[in-house]
Formats: structure tokens, C-alpha cells, sequence
């Protein structure tokens, strides 16, 4: 009895003793316009953005996170500036504590079952990889698991090749997708696994495998994955350290780090900012890997998809200046035929799907994949933010399953989106 107290007030710990930098930590929704939420990116935790379109006051609004030593300076400065502000959540901690609690508690009833992956938890960089081979063993004449190389604290960045030809037959198209760019969006690897999965394993639409090829990168980050699922669960970038004040500020965001207006925005020049860029374009050896993965393929891939959480969005070029490429309007058409499938089998609360040009629907962004793909030649190039409902990027993992079902119809309309247009 006595050692069961002892390993009970361990695991208790380890839970409680890992949120602990959060506690008292609130989270605030703040309305401004697109430029003055844009500025508090370089100083703020902003965990993410709704539309104007979507929210009361008819502004941007922004959900902040602020600690008890920043908060009274940070609401004075929102009064004086005309932001109108209110508390969402009053204890991020206890937000965490219970989302770890259903994540192990699924996690045990997962692998009771006999079950390799589940959609109702959340997976670690390592068993991801593992499915990823299972399934390259299970499935040798579709699925190709490459090893794309290695993070920056040496993990290994897997992505798998789905195709009946083996890639050998460059008439098909090829959709790229990537996942877990952002650390902390730990919904979006369930995704990019379920896909992999209905492609492979449920053969769900034989069209869809037959007539195109398929890279899928489910987990881009893994050391910032890793962190937030160990260290820190806010985390969002990388974990480099090959900048100046890394020290203080270890880590680059890797959806500003493309080469596309990379350096044009102060704000993401601030090596302690959420939205760092870099040192330099393409500094990061995971954004690398989805830059070497893009231009292999380029003259075939019609649709390249950066999953991210959240907000329920497509977004897409040009996030630097709010114009529209010359396929403005084909964008927009397969974004909406994304969105409306995805729609069509959401939640009752969930909010509508917004498709929209980046700059316009938000504010403005530079170094972004969905940009950068765009001006390297990929037809079709897309930001996807998933639903997070009321919870944030803390979706509880009894949701997941809703959401990688969801998403899939939305997936599977645009891959037939690109046959009829092919």
C-alpha cells in the first residue's frame, strides 16, 4: 500500500508539476483591427485569430494568453487603446491537467484493445513513425515510407508515398499534405494519420488512390512536438538553436520561414516573438524537408494542405499584401468544395468553414508555406485551420475522431476536385 501512495504522488506530480508555469494564467478574447492583433503577435502568446466576419464586434479578435505578472499591464494597454476585452478561461493549468487526464486514460483503453492507433487520443513522435512503418510492411505495393531526415535534435522526419505505380507514372497528380508545423496543433497529425489511413487500410475511394499520388508528412516539427508534449504544451515552434538569442529564445516558427517575403515583417524578425522567421529562409532543416518535398514533385502537385489548428478555415494567397493570384477564383471555388463537405458532417456547434484570401480574412503574414508553394508553381496551396470549438488547440480526444472523419470528406472533394481538372 505504502508504495502505491509513493508511485501514486509520482504520476501526480509529473502531471501537476509539468502545467505548473501555467497556472493562473488566463485566456483573454481581445477585438482590434487586423494591424493592431497583428503588432501583439511580437509581444503576446496569441493563440489564435477569429475573422471579423465571424465575431460581434465586427473587428479581428485574438485569444490571448496572460500571465498574472503581465495582465493588469496588458488590459490597461487594451482599455487605452479601444480593444475590447474578455475573459475567456480563468486557470490554463487546470485546462491542461484535465486534457492529460482523458489523453492517458483513452491511451490505456487503446492499448487494451489490441488497437495500434486509435482515433480518440493523442500519439507520440515515436509511435508515429511506428504505424508509418507497420503500414509500409502491411501495405509494400502502396505505401513508401521515406526517411526525410533528421530534426534538429536528430529525430527522424518520416513521410510516407501512397501510390499504385510507385510514382513511376508522371501523368498522375500528386497532393501534398503536412501536418504539426506548429507544435502545440496536436489535432493535426490524427488527421494526416487518418487520411494515410482511409487511403490504405479502409481503400475507402479506389479513384483517389488509383489516379493520384500522395505525399502526406504527419509529423513536420517533432522536436516542438515532443517538447509540448513533455516540457511545455504551448509550445509552437521549432527547437533550434543556431540564432541569435537562442538561448533566451530557442526556436524558429516554421510557417514563417519559407522563402516567400521572408524578412519583410519586423515583428517576425523578434527571435522571443511566437512568430519568429528565422535566421535566414529555409534555416530550419523541417521546413527543408517540406520545401525538398514540394520541388521534387513540383510539375505534378495540384494541391498542397498545411494542417493547423485552429479556427475552421482555408485559407489562402497571398497572406503578404491581401492580393489574389491569377487562379484567385479557381482557389476559391476548391476551397469552398473543401469546406462544404466538411461542413455537411460537423458538429451542430461547430462554426462554418471561412474560405478566404489570408490577408483579408486575418491580417498579414509573410514566409508561409501556402504562399510559398503558391509562387513556386503549386496550382492549389491552402492554410487548413481544424476545429477547436470552445477548447483551443486543447481539443479533449474524444473529438478527434469527429474531426479526422470530417476532414477527410473535405480532403477527399478537393482530390476530386484535381482528377476532374487534371
Amino acid at each position: 500500500m505504502e508504495r502505491l501512495v509513493v508511485c501514486l504522488l509520482l504520476v501526480l506530480g509529473a502531471v501537476y508539476g509539468r502545467h505548473e508555469k501555467y497556472e493562473g494564467h488566463q485566456l483573454f478574447k481581445v477585438a482590434g483591427t487586423a494591424e493592431k492583433i497583428a503588432e501583439l503577435y511580437e509581444q503576446l502568446d496569441i493563440l489564435t485569430a477569429t475573422p471579423s466576419s465571424r465575431s460581434e464586434s465586427g473587428y479581428v479578435e485574438a485569444l490571448v494568453r496572460l500571465s498574472p505578472e503581465e495582465r493588469l499591464q496588458w488590459l490597461k494597454y487594451f482599455d487605452a487603446n479601444s480593444m475590447p476585452v474578455s475573459k475567456i478561461a480563468d486557470n490554463l493549468a487546470e485546462i491542461m491537467r484535465g486534457e492529460e487526464a482523458k489523453i492517458k486514460s483513452n491511451r490505456i483503453a487503446a492499448k487494451r484493445s489490441g488497437r495500434s492507433i486509435s482515433w480518440d487520443t493523442y500519439y507520440n513522435h515515436e509511435e508515429i513513425n511506428e504505424y508509418l512503418d507497420e503500414l509500409a510492411a502491411e501495405y509494400p505495393d502502396l505505401v513508401t515510407v521515406i526517411n526525410a531526415g533528421l530534426s534538429y535534435e536528430g529525430r527522424q522526419i518520416k513521410y510516407v508515398r501512397i501510390s499504385t505505380t510507385r510514382f513511376e507514372n508522371l501523368q498522375k497528380p500528386v497532393i501534398v499534405i503536412d501536418a504539426a508545423v506548429h507544435a502545440r496543433e496536436w489535432v493535426t497529425p490524427p488527421v494526416a494519420l487518418y487520411i494515410i489511413n482511409q487511403l490504405v487500410v479502409a481503400a475507402a475511394d479506389s479513384v483517389l488512390t488509383e489516379g493520384i499520388d500522395w505525399v502526406i508528412i504527419p509529423l513536420a516539427n517533432p522536436d516542438g512536438y515532443q517538447y509540448s508534449i513533455e516540457e511545455d504544451r504551448m509550445w509552437r515552434k521549432t527547437r533550434s538553436r543556431s540564432h541569435a538569442s537562442s538561448d533566451a529564445c530557442p526556436g524558429v516558427d516554421g510557417n514563417r520561414n519559407f522563402d516567400h517575403h521572408w524578412g519583410t515583417n519586423a515583428a517576425a524578425a523578434n527571435p522571443c516573438a511566437i512568430i519568429f522567421e528565422g535566421p535566414s529562409a529555409f534555416s530550419e532543416p523541417e521546413v527543408r524537408v517540406i520545401r525538398d518535398v514540394v520541388l521534387q514533385q513540383l510539375s505534378r502537385t495540384s494541391l498542397y494542405i498545411s494542417l493547423h489548428s485552429f479556427g475552421n478555415m482555408f485559407l489562402y494567397a497571398w497572406g503578404n499584401n491581401g492580393t489574389l493570384p491569377a487562379n484567385g477564383l479557381i482557389l476559391h471555388l476548391a476551397g469552398v468544395t473543401m469546406a462544404t463537405a466538411i461542413d455537411e458532417l460537423a458538429l451542430d456547434k461547430a462554426d462554418p468553414y471561412i474560405v478566404g484570401n489570408a490577408a483579408n480574412v486575418l491580417y498579414y503574414t509573410t514566409g508561409t508555406s501556402r504562399d510559398w508553394t503558391r509562387a513556386v508553381g503549386v496550382p492549389l496551396t491552402y492554410t487548413l485551420e481544424l476545429p477547436g470549438y470552445e477548447y483551443g488547440f486543447l481539443v479533449p480526444p474524444e473529438y478527434v475522431e469527429q474531426i479526422v472523419t470530417e476532414t477527410w470528406a473535405g480532403i477527399a472533394a478537393g482530390a476530386h476536385y484535381v482528377l476532374s481538372s487534371w
